[in-house]
């Protein structure tokens, strides 16, 4: 077993993910699913969607702030960068499993924005849980 000191911030996201289990949320499930694929994706984590507002707190975007205290990541997105359209696919497949809402990403300019560049093929799945 990898301790904390020893993990990868992936492995970090994934525990993360792990932990999830609400509604149709099975995290353990997801993170088993995702390992047993791990050609289809380069990196995965969970977030929740918010709202920026310059100079001031993000609309939303503390809930997992907040939520710490209990011992609760509350997270209901996942996202996980794939390495080309046909990896995403295929993933996006394997996702329709999770009981959450799948997107699959592949507008190269939304990509590299939300990213920040990335310079590569890459596609992005999401999936929403309620």
């Amino acid at each position: 077993m990898t301790t904390l000191t020893e993990a990868t911030v992936q492995d970090v996201q994934l525990e993360l993910i792990r932990r999830l289990n609400y509604n149709a949320l099975d995290g353990e499930r997801v993170v088993k699913d995702l390992l047993a694929h791990r050609e289809l994706w380069r990196a995965a984590m969970i977030d929740r969607f918010c709202f920026s507002r310059p100079g001031k707190l993000p609309a939303l975007g503390l809930l997992k702030l907040r939520d710490l205290p209990d011992n609760f990541w509350n997270a209901d997105t996942l996202y996980v960068l794939t390495p080309n359209s046909e990896s995403a696919h295929k993933l996006a497949q394997l996702a329709e499993e999770w009981g959450g809402m799948v997107l699959v990403h592949k507008d190269r300019e939304d990509i590299e924005s939300a990213l920040g560049g990335y310079g590569y093929d890459a596609a992005i799945v999401s999936v929403w849980w309620d």
